[in-house]
C-alpha cells in the first residue's frame, strides 16, 4: 500500500511539474505605436510560452487579425523574442454618444484658437443663436470656457481627437535569433495612385499666405525667421523670372490669421507645429490647400481633414527607402547584419525595418546587444561575416551611445580585413559624438528627407546671395523656406509635379482626399575619400 502511495504520488508530482512548463505566460499590453503603410499597430515582443490565443486576447483581436498584420506567422509561428504587429484598436466614442442632459443640449468646451464664429460655423448655427442661448452679452470668449449647443445641432460636431503615436516602449525583451532570418511575409499591394485633385492650373500669378510663429512682437524665433527668409529669397527669384506673387505673412503670435484672406489664396504655407496645423486646418476647413512644410508629426492630421500636405519626407518613409536600397545592393555573396540595441525604450526603427526587409524577402542575420556587452560583442559579430563579399550593417537605433557603439565594433572588423558597408537612419548625422571620419571609414549610407550639396553650382549662388542679402549664413531651415516655397508656386503657376531642390525634394503621392506626403528621398554616401554624395 506504501508503496502504491509513493508511485501515486510520484506520479502526480510529475504531471503537475510537466503541467507547469505548458503554463502560458501572462501577456502584457505594450504601449508601444508604430505606424506603417497608414495603419497603426502595437509592438508586442514575444515571451517563452505565449500563445497566439492569449495574444489575440490581451489585445482584443482576432487571431485571424495578427496572422493579416503578420502573414509569416503562419508558416514560423510564434517564436521567442520575435516582434509581431498588432492592430491598434481605437476606443472613442462617437460625437453622437457626447452627453446630454434633458434640456436638450450638449456641451462644447472652447478651444484657444477658437473664436465664436468657429464654433458657429461648426455646429452649422447662427452666431446670435448661438449667443442667445448661452445668454452671452459679448462675442469674446475665453479658453476652455463651456458653451451649450442644442440638441438638434449635434450632427456636426467634430470627430473625435485621435491619439498622438508615442514613442514608450511596453517592454524591453531583445531581439536576439542567432540563425539566418529570411521572411516570408507576403507583399503588400501598393496603393493606388491617385491623380492630383488640386486643380493647380497654370499662370502668371499666384497669391499664397506664409504662418509662422515669428514672435514679431517679442523675441525673435530664429529658426522660423530663417524659414522666412528663405521664402523671400524664392519670391525674388521667381518674380525675376515674371511671375507675379503675392505672399501674405501672418505672425502666429499675434493671433489666428483671418479666415477670408487664407482661403482666397492659391495655398497656405505653415504653421509648424501640430496644434497651430490643426487650427487653420479648422478654420479652413478644406476650401484651400494647407501645407505643413517642417514638422513631420502633423502627418496624422491626415486622418481627419482635407486639402492637407505634408512637404517633409515622413521617417517612416525614409526607413522603407533604407531597406530598400541595402536589398538593392546586396550581392550573392554580400551578408547583412540587422543591429538592434537590447532593451531599447523606441523599438519604431527596428519594427520598421524588419517589416520593410520582409516585404522583400531581403535575407539578413540578428544581432541584439546592449553597450554593457560590448567588449564581448566583436567575437560575435565576427562569426556572421564574411570575407567573401561585402558585408552591409544595419544599424536599427536613433541612440547616440549605442550607434557609437556599433561604429567601434565596425571599427574592429575593418582592422581585421572585414569589406564592411554601415547603413543608418538620417538621424546619426546630428551625433556629435561620433567622428564623422568613422563614417566615411565605414560608408554609412543613409536615406534622408534633406541634405545640401554645396559643390552644386545652385547651391552656391543661393549662398552667396543669402550672405548679401541677410549678412549671414543660411541655415537648414533657410534652404527648407527656399525650396518649399519654390516648389509650391511653381505648381501653381507652371504645373511642376517632381523637383529637386537645393535642400529637398519634392514627388507628392495623393489620397482620395486630396491629402498629399511627399515620398521624395535623398540617398546619401560618405566616401572614403571623405566626400559625401547624394545618389539619388
Amino acid at each position: 500500500m506504501k508503496r502504491f502511495l509513493t508511485i501515486l504520488v510520484s506520479a502526480l508530482m510529475c504531471t503537475a511539474v510537466m503541467a507547469q512548463e505548458y503554463v502560458p505566460t501572462p501577456v502584457t499590453v505594450s504601449k508601444e505605436k508604430v505606424k506603417l503603410n497608414g495603419k497603426v499597430y502595437l509592438s508586442h515582443v514575444v515571451l517563452e510560452r505565449q500563445t497566439l490565443y492569449g495574444i489575440s486576447k490581451a489585445y482584443g483581436v482576432t487571431e485571424e487579425d495578427l496572422y493579416e498584420a503578420n502573414p509569416s506567422l503562419r508558416e514560423t509561428g510564434l517564436q521567442k523574442n520575435a516582434i509581431i504587429l498588432v492592430p491598434f484598436r481605437e476606443q472613442a466614442a462617437s460625437v453622437q454618444d457626447a452627453p446630454q442632459d434633458e434640456k436638450g443640449y450638449t456641451e462644447h468646451t472652447v478651444k484657444w484658437y477658437e473664436d465664436i464664429e468657429d464654433i458657429a460655423r461648426k455646429y452649422n448655427i447662427s452666431v446670435k443663436e448661438l449667443m442667445d442661448y448661452n445668454g452671452l452679452k459679448s462675442r469674446k470668449l475665453s479658453s476652455r470656457q463651456v458653451l451649450k449647443i442644442p440638441v438638434k445641432h449635434v450632427a456636426f460636431t467634430e470627430e473625435p481627437q485621435k491619439e498622438e503615436i508615442a514613442g514608450q516602449a511596453g517592454n524591453d525583451v531583445p531581439v536576439v535569433p542567432e540563425e539566418t532570418v529570411i521572411p516570408s511575409e507576403v507583399e503588400e499591394s501598393p496603393a493606388p495612385v491617385v491623380e492630383d485633385n488640386l486643380s493647380f492650373t497654370p499662370k502668371q500669378d499666384v497669391e499664397f499666405s506664409l504662418v509662422l510663429p515669428l514672435k514679431a512682437s517679442g523675441n525673435v524665433s530664429e529658426l522660423n525667421m530663417d524659414f522666412y527668409s528663405g521664402a523671400l529669397m524664392a519670391v525674388k527669384d521667381l518674380e525675376a523670372e515674371g511671375l507675379k506673387i503675392k505672399m501674405n505673412v501672418f505672425d502666429l503670435m499675434a493671433g489666428m490669421p483671418n479666415m477670408d484672406i487664407l482661403t482666397r489664396g492659391d495655398f497656405v504655407l505653415g504653421p509648424v507645429a501640430s496644434r497651430d496645423m490643426e487650427a487653420v486646418l479648422q478654420r479652413v476647413d478644406g476650401k484651400v490647400t494647407v501645407v505643413s512644410p517642417l514638422d513631420q508629426k502633423t502627418a496624422s492630421l491626415a486622418q481627419n481633414y482635407t486639402n492637407f500636405i505634408l512637404a517633409p519626407t515622413s521617417i517612416e518613409n525614409q526607413w522603407e527607402d533604407l531597406a530598400e536600397w541595402i536589398g538593392d545592393d546586396l550581392d550573392d555573396d554580400d551578408r547583412i547584419v540587422f543591429v538592434t540595441e537590447k532593451g531599447a525604450s523606441n523599438v519604431s526603427a527596428s519594427v520598421a525595418l524588419r517589416s520593410a526587409l520582409a516585404r522583400r524577402d531581403t535575407p539578413y542575420q540578428i544581432l541584439s546587444y546592449a553597450i554593457v556587452e560590448g567588449t564581448s560583442i566583436p567575437g560575435t559579430l565576427e562569426g556572421m561575416l564574411t570575407k567573401g563579399g561585402e558585408n552591409r550593417i544595419l544599424v536599427a537605433s536613433e541612440s547616440e551611445a549605442f550607434v557609437g557603439d556599433v561604429v567601434r565594433n565596425i571599427g574592429i572588423m575593418m582592422g581585421k580585413g572585414y569589406d564592411v558597408v554601415m547603413y543608418a537612419p538620417s538621424k546619426v548625422r546630428t551625433f556629435e559624438t561620433i567622428e564623422g571620419s568613422d563614417y566615411h571609414a565605414a560608408r554609412l549610407h543613409i536615406s534622408s528627407s534633406y541634405f545640401v550639396d554645396y559643390s552644386n553650382p545652385k547651391v552656391d549662388a543661393f549662398v552667396k546671395a543669402y550672405r548679401a542679402l541677410f549678412k549671414t549664413e543660411p541655415s537648414q531651415f533657410a534652404f527648407q523656406g527656399y525650396d518649399t516655397t519654390r516648389y509650391f508656386i511653381e505648381r501653381c503657376t507652371k504645373g511642376v509635379r517632381q523637383a529637386h531642390g537645393l535642400h529637398t525634394d519634392f514627388s507628392l503621392e495623393f489620397d482620395a482626399n486630396g491629402n498629399a506626403a511627399n515620398k521624395a528621398v535623398r540617398r546619401i554616401v560618405y566616401n572614403k575619400d571623405f566626400t559625401t554624395t547624394i545618389e539619388r
